[in-house]
């Protein structure tokens, strides 16, 4: 009896899997049930509180090694409480609060409950703002999502919103909902096919771990050379031709350079272009090329000068030395700042977001932006600073 090539299986896993992956793409938006990506819509404040032993709470607080996982109860305002598990996330602790230090937190839904969900997700990532503030690390977020566009990103790549949270009954304050990168990420986008997909994380330079999936995807072992990986004698880089086909043929581009410009815009010096570090990617085994999601946006917005091609980089050096490439990355950039990143639609964001956080930001000892008419003249500086640097911008970009 002939064998059927496991080429031509997973092809037909594809096909059969492709209207169900296409129904979940397209269903309409829910207006009666907080889901997925309703939970993350930008203008909706999250009212989240979590109750747990008194000990166990300052065991969070005070964990530097940042894996310390406590139970405790979580509920969405006038939901009823679930089980789950908290530790302390890797950010610094915010000490202006009497009691109590704001941590940046970990939320996972199922780690005690097999298969519990929390309006489709599994797990949270609440950032406290420890290097900027909440506001701006919130509103890089929100330019990442804006640039979802035919001009930038032709996926969603990454969702946001603001949150309050009450533990044991003290109100902590406000915290940016960002969502998680891990398979329920990739299975809310319709993107996840058990054995064909995997899901990566890039932390720091060349210090990639799979999140999801298994083994390793023929783009990852491809692409085993520098940038991508730490180089070794066994893979080296492309000569230009080469590696500039190689990455058309193998990452979705546009979507990759969408990344780097809108994290150039807010000056980001910890992201892919920059450090080769703070980045998701997924890669797919037929018909899809490698798609890249933006992490750990709390670093920005503080220097007006940044130079968005990254010289002296590895990531920007290899890419952005590849005069085609660097062509594309201008007119994505030019693309981005004359439409969905255009300066009156972040005023309008910024506007649509101050009444509904300030308040909030307000009770917030730990808000790093002060309280009364300094929330205000918060909200008008990230105005003037992008006011001041899109023309940098675009002045760099003329320059080549």
């Amino acid at each position: 009896m002939a064998r059927t090539s496991p080429f031509r299986i997973a092809c037909a896993i594809l096909l059969l899997a492709a209207p169900a992956l296409a129904q979940r793409q397209l269903q309409p938006p829910r207006p009666n049930r907080l889901g997925w990506p309703e939970v993350f819509e930008p203008t909706r404040l999250l009212h989240l509180g979590l109750t747990m032993a008194p000990a166990d709470w300052l065991t969070v607080q005070t964990d530097t090694s940042f894996s310390i996982e406590v139970p405790g109860w979580f509920a969405l305002s006038g939901e009823a409480p679930i089980l789950v598990s908290v530790r302390r996330k890797s950010c610094d602790a915010l000490n202006a609060g009497t009691g109590f230090q704001k941590v940046s937190l970990k939320i996972d839904v199922n780690e005690y409950v097999a298969g519990q969900e929390w309006h489709d997700l599994k797990k949270l990532s609440l950032e406290n703002g420890d290097d900027e503030d909440v506001v701006t690390e919130g509103l890089a977020w929100a330019l990442h999502r804006m640039a979802t566009a035919p001009e930038g990103y032709s996926y969603e790549a990454g969702l946001a919103n603001w949150a309050t949270l009450t533990i044991n009954g003290v109100y902590t304050g406000v915290y940016v909902n960002a969502e998680q990168r891990d398979k329920r990420f990739l299975e809310n986008r319709g993107m996840w096919i058990d054995n064909l997909t995997w899901l990566y994380k890039l932390g720091d330079i060349y210090s990639d771990v799979l999140k999801a999936g298994t083994g390793d995807s023929l783009t990852y072992l491809t692409l085993c050379y520098d940038p991508f990986q730490r180089p070794s004698g066994g893979c080296s880089t492309p000569p230009p031709p080469a590696f500039e086909s190689e990455v058309r043929a193998l990452i979705d581009l546009q979507g990759m350079l969408t990344l780097g410009a809108v994290n150039a815009l807010v000056s980001h010096p910890d992201s892919l272009f920059s450090k080769g570090k703070n980045i998701h990617f997924a890669d797919f085994a037929f018909g899809s090329k490698r798609l890249y999601f933006p992490w750990d946006l709390d670093s920005v917005m503080n220097n007006l000068s940044w130079d968005i091609y990254n010289p002296g980089k590895h990531y920007a050096d290899h890419l952005l030395g590849a005069p085609a490439i660097r062509a594309e990355y201008r007119q994505v950039f030019t693309d981005l700042l004359d439409g969905p990143l255009a300066e009156p639609g972040i005023h309008a964001f910024l506007d649509a977001v101050e009444p509904i956080l300030t308040p909030w930001l307000e009770l917030d000892p730990n808000n790093r932006i002060g309280t009364g008419a300094a929330i205000g003249g918060h909200f008008q500086a990230k105005k003037t600073w992008l006011g001041q640097r899109i023309p940098i911008v675009r002045a760099q970009i003329a320059s080549g």
